[in-house]
């Protein structure tokens, strides 16, 4: 996937939110209403239970919308300029291989097995990706500082998704960009010719389809758990709620995106109960405001550098108060 497809998926991913939402409404009503309920639940209440006053009304939630904002109309034209392409690793990977191995010869295969292998292995590639850089975004220090903002939303909803630092997002696809590459090289190298996956919108089917419908329903504060085996598969909205979860036995947990199979092999897989946990998101801590520009734009830099250069303070003591993560 190439960076400029990576942005697409996120740009569509925001104008599909709505649509998100609709789905998480036909979970809701298969998984977190009770079926002891007989009588149909109003659509006025399932409406404020879906877009609950606390977006607007909190400045967790008010932060939630800026950042989603800030992801339609510039995120995307700031990053293509920042990103490696996957395109530049592939070719670069398969000209190494044709130099060591030669030039392989086609395999006598159907175009369309060939097409839908590099579709599964792209998104395979992809889910590593984005379990590899979770994973260092939460162990690295410096990367923590930047990724810690999504995790200072004090309460969740599909917006909180948006809630990035760019340079939290650029680290990210420049990592799918390498790993994309290289899978693209090996595929294409293996059946002896230029394969292509199938698409939507110029992105991986697979990786488009589950964006919008897991990554954006991900941050939903419905709890909505996958029961069984499929609990073990796939990333719900429950595995999701955990991962964020101020509680120190749920950290580094659960970083998976629609797959639950690299947190299972590497250990980091928490599968969270049928039944509703009580779960406090935030981050403790901070000794400056998280909502604001200061502390969600500038202070990570701060943050990143601190382990080596101490604390720079962005802005007078008066703005960087202490503001606890509320319960």
């Amino acid at each position: 996937m190439t960076a400029m497809s990576g942005i697409t998926v996120q740009t569509w991913g925001s104008a599909l939110t709505i649509a998100a939402v609709l789905v998480v409404l036909g979970l809701a009503l298969r998984f977190a209403v009770p079926r002891r309920r007989t009588r149909p639940v109003r659509l006025k209440v399932l409406a404020r239970a879906l877009l609950p006053a606390r977006m607007v009304r909190s400045a967790s939630g008010r932060a939630d919308i800026g950042w989603f904002l800030f992801g339609i109309l510039l995120s995307g034209t700031m990053l293509g300029w920042a990103l490696w392409s996957s395109d530049w690793f592939s070719v670069q990977v398969h000209d190494a291989l044709t130099g060591w191995f030669g030039a392989p010869a086609p395999a006598a295969l159907p175009g369309w097995v060939a097409s839908a292998a590099m579709t599964l292995a792209l998104y395979l590639a992809y889910e590593f990706a984005y379990w590899l850089d979770h994973c260092l975004s939460h162990r690295v220090p410096a990367l923590w500082a930047f990724h810690k903002v999504h995790h200072t939303a004090e309460s969740l909803s599909p917006l909180t998704n948006h809630r990035v630092h760019p340079v939290d997002t650029i680290v990210f696809y420049n990592i799918v960009a390498v790993i994309s590459g290289v899978t693209a090289a090996l595929v294409s190298f293996g059946f002896g010719h230029a394969v292509n996956g199938a698409a939507i919108q110029g992105t991986n089917a697979l990786i488009f389809l589950t964006t919008i419908l897991f990554t954006h329903l991900q941050h939903t504060h419905l709890w909505i758990s996958l029961p069984g085996r499929w609990g073990n598969m796939l990333m719900s909205p429950a595995h999701h709620q955990i991962h964020h979860s101020a509680d120190v036995r749920h950290h580094d947990r659960n970083f998976g995106s629609s797959l639950a199979l690299f947190d299972w092999l590497f250990g980091t897989l928490h599968r969270p109960t049928t039944r509703r946990e009580r779960l406090r998101f935030g981050v403790d801590g901070l000794d400056y405001a998280p909502h604001g520009f200061t502390g969600s734009v500038l202070a990570p830099f701060s943050d990143a550098v601190a382990p080596v250069a101490g604390r720079i303070r962005w802005a007078p003591r008066s703005i960087l108060e202490t503001h606890p993560t509320s319960p």
